[in-house]
């Protein structure tokens, strides 16, 4: 009875490996449905950046929410390699290049450039954001200085237009750009009548002193929280890379439309979801350029499961974005 029992005991044993195994397998398969592993090689991510740059301005911009992207765009580009043997063969219309296997196996290269250049541009943007908090305190204390100062010279320009008008300058500005002008303005103000604040009995001439000690720190810091020329550069090359991939997904899409228009296989194709709300009218337009009604696949995350960082872009240009996920989304 013993060998029996030792028999069973490890038949189930042997099972239960293969339940894992199994399971494994199935989760490699749903893993590769999602966002697989690849690495993009230095030459063909400069062939990229090159194509990226040949846009220009005309790129769409960026709406965020990376992870659930990466994981939609992944999704298009296995339908499309599993479909393949149809897609190269659609008729396009005259004069447009047929769809190659090349170009199908290149959204993955697309989506991997897109991955890179955000990162690249949100540690330019977390840079900017240390370097504008740290402005803070030093910019506060420049205020208070600039604000009893000015009372000094409101008094001694009393009889004085062409003072008075001096200060009107100073009190028009606002901004930190404007404070670090007033800083300087203000001190050359100080320098002409030193001789005065010396003679002030409430500390101006300390006063001076410490804002002259400020104004070369203000003037560094408010460069480092400006969007530097490579930041720019970041930011406009994520946006490229966005328009690359939303590209090649609108042909791989039309050419799915012309075989499988009607059928189940065209929910692999399925525009990536519009959101309401969002910087750019949306994070996927319909063709055409109005928003879809599109369905997404029944094997799709829930938007849920993905969280957002809640990163606004710099309010230099305008063009806040919200929802610019940090982190790469989980597959299924």
């Amino acid at each position: 009875m013993a060998p029996k029992a030792s028999t069973a005991a490890s038949s189930r044993t042997k099972n239960a490996q293969n339940r894992r195994a199994s399971s494994d397998a199935g989760g490699a398969h749903r893993s590769s449905g999602g966002a697989p592993e690849f690495a993009l090689s230095a030459e063909r991510e400069a062939e990229l950046l090159r194509e990226a740059e040949s846009l220009g301005d005309n790129t769409s911009l960026f709406p965020g929410k990376l992870a659930r992207r990466v994981i939609w765009s992944s999704r298009i580009q296995l339908a499309a390699e599993r479909d393949a043997a149809d897609l190269v063969r659609t008729p396009f219309a005259e004069g447009e290049p047929p769809l190659t296997h090349d170009e199908i196996r290149g959204l993955r290269e697309k989506i991997e450039l897109l991955r890179g250049v955000q990162s690249r541009w949100q540690a330019a943007q977390q840079r900017q954001e240390r370097a504008a908090a740290a402005f803070e305190k030093p910019a506060a204390e420049a205020v208070q200085i600039k604000q009893s100062l000015l009372r000094f010279f409101d008094l001694r320009f009393k009889n004085s237009p062409g003072g008075q008008k001096r200060l009107m300058a100073i009190r028009a500005g606002s901004g930190d750009a404007d404070l670090v002008q007033d800083v300087s303005d203000l001190l050359l103000l100080c320098s002409e009548h030193a001789e005065a604040l010396q003679k002030a009995p409430r500390g101006e001439a300390a006063a001076a002193d410490r804002l002259r000690e400020l104004s070369p720190l203000l003037a560094r810091m408010l460069a480092d929280k400006t969007l530097s020329l490579e930041a720019v550069r970041s930011r406009k090359l994520r946006d490229a890379a966005y328009t690359l991939v939303v590209n090649a997904e609108r042909k791989l899409r039309a050419a799915a439309e012309y075989w499988y228009a009607g059928t189940d296989k065209m929910k692999d194709y399925a525009p990536f979801p519009a959101s309401r709300g969002v910087h750019g009218g949306g994070e996927e337009e319909g063709e055409g350029g109005g928003e879809s009604e599109e369905v997404e696949p029944e094997d799709s995350e829930s938007e849920e499961a993905e969280p957002e960082d809640g990163e606004s872009e710099e309010g230099e240009s305008g063009d806040d974005e919200t929802g610019d996920d940090g982190e790469d989304g989980e597959s299924r």
